[in-house]
């Protein structure tokens, strides 16, 4: 028996691009009403990578921004994002040349994920710091973290969120 890949090669091939979407589609459809919801997002995280330039779009940002939160040493919790678009634009447009291989949607979700991860930590190290004292040891984080020498790609906060 052939696989899909084969009876899509053999009889797709030379019909046009119609035929094509008509047959994502169908497989698409398959798969995806088997698969749980995270495998699910796994696969269009991969698709996605695949298809683009594996860079963070506003829509996705947005998406994986609003899943971060952290809880405090008094049991508050604290949801993303932290910053506004307006907010995070500025500083980024400040920056971007310390990180050229990232965009402004990279950029934020990096500034949420690492204040997310180390707020915590870094108000029991600095605990005189103002909100936008601890926002600059984020973005110097964020900063370093982006231009990580031994990662393997310019597309590390990508790759890493579509990890889990």
């Amino acid at each position: 028996m052939m696989t899909l890949y084969e009876i899509t090669k053999k009889y797709g091939e030379g019909q046009g691009e119609e035929m094509m979407w008509k047959t994502v589609k169908i497989v698409s459809d398959a798969i995806e009403s088997s698969m749980n919801e995270h495998t699910k997002v796994r696969l269009m995280r991969k698709v996605y990578a695949t298809m683009s330039d594996g860079h963070y779009t506003e829509e996705l940002a947005k998406a994986d921004i609003a899943g971060m939160y952290y809880t405090d040493v008094n049991g508050n919790v604290h949801k993303a994002p932290y910053w506004d678009d307006e907010t995070l634009k500025s500083v980024y447009d400040a920056h971007k040349d310390e990180i050229p291989e990232y965009n402004l949607w990279d950029f934020a979700v990096t500034m949420n994920m690492l204040a997310s991860d180390n707020w915590c930590m870094l108000k029991k190290w600095f605990p005189g710091y103002d909100e936008n004292e601890m926002t600059g040891k984020v973005l110097e984080m964020s900063i370093a973290w982006l231009n990580d020498e031994d990662w393997p790609t310019k597309t590390k906060i990508w790759d890493y969120l579509s990890a889990r």
